[in-house]
């Protein structure tokens, strides 16, 4: 049977021969695109995310993204195009305490009164749907874990970042930025956070006071998509800066400056 996810068109070339064999005209090309049908449900990159609030956040802080693709076309059709939403939030409360972008995937936080002492963490069933939300669907759990109120001077973490595009001069808002902790044993990289830059090229926040610890860790931003976003090619498919963490009391920054063609990073300040 036909299928586009393996095979999206097929090249035929028609000749046209006398009664005798000859040729009469020169071969005609016929290209046939297949097109395509909403034959498969989205699928999340995981099937549960963590993500970490502090209780005294207001409304519209953001607290993870969460993800899904779909192999269907989301170019010709809306077969491919995903619409998020969230189907239920645990433990009830008279009322909702997250949202989330249904374009977008970003889970924020909705309502007042987080408090950690009464309820340290929520679970939430989000939604993944194609045909943008109105199709096939799958689901996900997404935990919110609420933590304490930070110290002084620390209320966005140990670690921040600015992204700067230098083709515009302008903040690169909306590039997905994601953080990890590379382990001792095995040297594997553990996922810490997923992030997307907000309209100053910022993501807050990366690391928490409370989650830093001594070691290696990596920041990887996509910058691939996000050039794609504004109508580029990009040179490279992402961006990796490895950085060491020795005093998990100390505040780091780390800035990266985008083109089309090249990327440049240095420790700020």
């Amino acid at each position: 049977p036909l299928d586009r996810e393996k095979i999206n068109r097929y090249i035929l070339f028609s000749h046209a021969v006398s009664a005798n064999g000859q040729p009469v005209e020169d071969p005609m090309e016929i290209i046939i695109t297949v097109t395509d049908q909403n034959d498969n449900r989205p699928v999340f990159t995981k099937p549960v995310f963590v993500g970490y609030i502090e209780e005294t956040a207001k409304p519209g802080t953001s607290v993870m993204t969460v993800e899904a693709t779909d192999a269907d076309d989301a170019i010709n059709t809306n077969n491919g195009i995903i619409g998020y939403s969230i189907l239920s939030e645990e433990p009830k409360s008279t009322q909702r305490m997250f949202t989330i972008d249904p374009q977008k995937g970003i889970i924020s936080v909705i309502g007042t009164g987080l408090d950690r002492e009464t309820t340290p963490n929520y679970t939430l069933i989000i939604q993944a749907a194609d045909l943008e939300g109105a199709g096939l669907t799958t689901t996900a759990t997404a935990i919110v874990e609420v933590k304490p109120k930070a110290p002084a001077g620390m209320e966005n973490g140990i670690l921040t970042t600015h992204v700067l595009n230098t083709d515009t001069g302008l903040p690169a808002a909306g590039l997905a930025v994601s953080l990890s902790r590379l382990q001792e044993l095995g040297q594997q990289w553990t996922e810490l956070a997923q992030r997307r830059t907000d309209e100053d090229g910022r993501c807050l926040p990366l690391l928490a006071w409370d989650r830093a610890e001594a070691g290696t860790y990596k920041l990887r931003f996509e910058t691939a998509a996000y050039w794609q976003g504004q109508g580029h090619t990009s040179f490279y498919p992402f961006v990796e800066v490895v950085f060491t963490v020795t005093d998990p009391a100390r505040k780091l920054h780390v800035p990266l400056l985008i083109s089309p063609y090249s990327y440049m990073t240095y420790r700020g300040s």
